[in-house]
């Protein structure tokens, strides 16, 4: 079976990281040069996993080039915990393709689904 891994290019990989754990995900690993703190992580939210590595640019850009969409059984027992540190873009109950999703920018303007089956 084959699984998307997608990646972020972020100004700060221990906020960002610290952003995610706090809204549930789990860290599966780490790397950091010494001396030049953390240059990559993994996360992951019941087998959807995706990276951290640094943003290298001097300016990060109002429109983001990445994003994620996770698939999960459920997204009600999210929505709360999103809505409260999260901008939300948009909570769609039925899809024209048969998803309940929940649309919301990360910290870094980054946007992130998540989706289950109506």
């Amino acid at each position: 079976m084959a699984t998307c891994l997608s990646f972020l290019r972020v100004p700060d990989i221990e906020k960002t990281l610290n952003w995610y754990l706090n809204l549930g995900f789990k860290c599966m690993g780490t790397h950091a040069e010494p001396g030049c703190g953390l240059d990559w992580a993994l996360l992951d939210w019941d087998g959807a996993r995706f990276m951290l590595y640094p943003d290298q640019r001097e300016h990060v850009e109002t429109t983001k080039d990445a994003g994620l969409y996770i698939t999960v059984d459920s997204i009600d027992s999210l929505i709360e915990p999103v809505k409260n540190q999260a901008e939300i873009i948009e909570i769609n109950p039925e899809t024209d393709y048969g998803m309940k999703e929940i649309v919301f920018k990360d910290l870094n303007g980054f946007q992130v689904t998540f989706g289950c089956d109506v």
